[in-house]
């Protein structure tokens, strides 16, 4: 498995560089037609690279019509500079990034989700020395604290949002199970609530709807807000040992593979659907009455409703355990960052974008993503919105992944691992103890955290 990870990235690299030499053939020849041999008023001209993700789409379906058009202006306002927009998907983007990173051939701007990996700090700007102490004070602490790092800011927060569990309250009607009171439930009253919530709707004989359901997949962490409940976290504070094998995290994933293993509430695809297939089922389907998912989600189904295939539904906290509140990892701050530039111009027209970017006034369009804003002064954009309300009180107890810079490869041998319990081919302790040794070589193989 990890050779075969090591391949992947190998080729991930080479193909970044081949893509990235292709490009600059193309740039240059069409560069050279647009930019004007006298110099720039700002001093600059030439290419700016930014390698940005999908955000809201527009009438037509493209979810990169914000960024291309605030490149659009910003081309406008300095004659000779054009940016260049590589559009990431959310599944491969961040191995793609990483791959640049690697090879020495990394964009100019680049958007990423959640921490920053320890290992890039040699190869982006801090942004300090152009930031006032009000930008400094304006971004919400959750946010700001994501790209902070020995007490440098290494990037500019442009939105948040964490998971949250998603009620279809028309099956909590039907069965005759009260939503969990101002969304907290303990949980005994989440199991409670689910066993009285899977059961068989056509009387053949055979459940055809279910208490919970969701999925597993690399970079998504809907189910770990079960399996840290008793207070589990992956890694140390200092990044350096493995500690989901530690009995809060064995609890937590024991009740996990509870509701599959033990009361039967689960979906007959949970732990093996994907993304897709288990939305389907929660929101098209309407077979599933709980289901974990992010902000996003309160949009999709308001949509539905609109179209007419929408059901009425509820949001709820993940059951508290022994800790006593919600304990939720998601990589739920996207910022941008900017890359070492030896010309001291272009860095500054670098920043100047992505403050631009990252302002107030664009963090007022993220009610069409269904998103929070990173900034105070952008206020409350969901001020009739109990869903949101609701969720932006989640943020509180949401953290982002650890930033090792081989968490990835850690992730996914836990993800797998979990995977394995709920279909029921290991117990936790066997799991989490086969996830140490192989994570224990990671984290004791030269890639300590200072």
């Amino acid at each position: 498995m990890r050779n075969k990870k090591w391949i992947i990235v190998a080729f991930l690299i080479f193909m970044v560089i081949q893509t990235m030499v292709a490009g600059c053939s193309k740039r240059d020849e069409s560069t050279q037609e647009k930019i004007k041999p006298e110099n720039t008023p700002q001093g600059f001209e030439g290419v700016i690279t930014l390698w940005d993700f999908p955000k809201w789409a527009n009438s037509k379906g493209n979810r990169f019509y914000w960024i291309e058009d605030m490149i659009e202006g910003f081309e406008k306002k300095h004659p000779g500079v054009f940016i260049e927009l590589r559009k990431l998907t959310w599944e491969d983007g961040p191995f793609e990034l990483q791959a640049a990173i690697s090879s020495g051939t990394q964009p100019d701007i680049a958007c990423i989700s959640g921490n920053i990996n320890f290992s890039w700090y040699e190869t982006i700007e801090p942004l300090d020395e152009y930031l006032s102490s009000q930008d400094v004070a304006d971004f919400h602490k959750g946010a700001l604290e994501v790209v902070k790092h020995n007490g440098r800011i290494w990037g500019l927060p442009f939105y948040m949002t964490t998971h949250i569990m998603f009620l279809n309250l028309g099956i909590f009607k039907e069965r005759k199970v009260e939503p969990p009171k101002d969304g907290i439930w303990t949980w005994e009253e989440f199991i409670a609530k689910l066993k009285k919530l899977t059961y068989d709707r056509n009387k053949d004989g055979r459940n055809d709807v279910y208490g919970f359901h969701s999925f597993i997949k690399e970079g998504y962490y809907n189910l770990w807000g079960i399996v840290m409940s008793d207070g589990a976290c992956p890694l140390s504070s200092d990044l350096n040992s493995f500690t989901f094998h530690y009995p809060e995290a064995i609890d937590g994933l024991k009740k996990l593979s509870s509701l599959v293993n033990v009361y039967k509430v689960t979906h007959p695809d949970f732990g093996k659907a994907t993304p897709e297939e288990a939305w389907t089922a929660f929101a098209a389907e309407r077979k599933v009455a709980v289901y974990p998912a992010g902000s996003w989600a309160v949009k999709a189904l308001l949509e539905k409703q609109k179209e007419g295939e929408g059901f009425e539904f509820d949001v709820a906290y993940y059951p508290v355990g022994k800790l006593g509140m919600p304990n939720i990892i998601h990589p739920g701050v996207a910022s941008y960052v900017v890359f070492k530039q030896k010309d001291e111009k272009k860095r500054k027209l670098c920043i100047e974008f992505v403050k631009e970017i990252t302002s107030t006034e664009q963090q007022k369009n993220l009610h069409l993503y269904g998103v929070f804003p990173a900034r105070k002064s952008t206020g409350n954009i969901y001020i009739n919105s109990p869903y949101m309300k609701r969720i932006q009180q989640n943020l509180e107890y949401t953290m982002p992944p650890p930033g090792h810079p081989r968490w990835r490869e850690i992730e996914a041998i836990v993800q797998e691992e979990i995977r394995r319990v709920l279909l029921g081919e290991k117990e936790p302790e066997g799991a989490m103890n086969d996830a140490k040794k192989r994570i224990d070589i990671i984290l004791g193989s030269g890639h300590k955290v200072d």
